[in-house]
């Protein structure tokens, strides 16, 4: 890869400076659930058409979600209706002001940028929102908002007091068993019950979790430390990007090592 590509690919130009997107500098850290995803399917082909597929749909109820945040009133396709249902009872429980969706942010201090799902007062609190359509929340989907809110606060006058994670899913139960089935634009993934039970599925049910960071300190201090570890084992096309603020002889011989 040439260090053109990997700069488009890994970051953002801003003031003629390069930044590491965060989403990069995250992809550093283990996921084993991912990784036994990837290990399942039969070839490289078939994997990337299922994330295509599963990454679409999760796409498609981002995209929804902030239409209707904005009051755009957008049309909700029927394969994802229950999440969005789920969202309304969400929406409907919750005081919820969008200051604004997609934000860029960037800190000079520890040189990264990213794009915030959404900044937003809920429930009179000001803080960081970030959309996921995964099965559970884990913490690396709080390391990632830690850095976007530390880069907002960083420039911004009205500080954010904290950051959340709204996930949301739809599922069918089986009928006989404790089984559930998870369809995203045809990728269907079963999980739980009998292994040989003749599944019936019920009606999908929309499910929504929102949860408050507990320890930002962690999740920010192990992001840094994930950066740090993303510069080593980069180490070789970063020191050929001459506008990265990183790259200081201290660096450079570090790297060298």
């Amino acid at each position: 890869m040439s260090p053109k590509l990997f700069k488009k690919n890994n970051g953002y130009e801003i003031n003629g400076l390069w930044y590491p997107r965060v989403t990069s500098i995250c992809s550093i850290i283990a996921k084993p659930g991912l990784e036994r995803w990837l290990a399942n399917q039969p070839s490289f082909f078939v994997m990337q058409k299922r994330r295509e597929k599963i990454t679409g749909w999760g796409t498609l109820i981002h995209e929804t979600i902030e239409k209707i945040l904005l009051d755009k009133k957008p049309r909700i396709q029927k394969d994802i209706r229950p999440s969005i249902e789920a969202f309304f009872d969400w929406l409907n429980n919750n005081k919820v002001k969008v200051i604004g969706t997609e934000k860029r942010v960037f800190s000079n201090q520890n040189v990264y940028a990213g794009t915030l799902d959404i900044l937003a007062e809920v429930n009179g609190q000001l803080g960081v929102l970030d959309l996921k359509t995964s099965k559970d929340i884990w913490d690396d989907h709080f390391i990632q908002t830690a850095a976007y809110f530390n880069a907002y606060n960083e420039k911004s006058r009205k500080k954010a007091k904290t950051h959340w994670i709204l996930r949301i899913d739809q599922y069918q139960k089986c009928k006989f068993c404790s089984a559930e089935k998870r369809d995203k634009s045809g990728e269907i993934n079963i999980r739980g019950g009998k292994r040989f039970c003749r599944h019936m599925w019920e009606d999908s049910k929309g499910e929504c979790e929102f949860k408050k960071v507990q320890n930002h300190k962690f999740f920010i201090d192990t992001f840094l430390a994930a950066k740090k570890l993303w510069e080593l084992s980069n180490r070789q096309m970063l020191s050929q990007i001459d506008n990265y603020p990183n790259k200081t002889k201290t660096h450079l011989t570090l790297w060298n090592i």
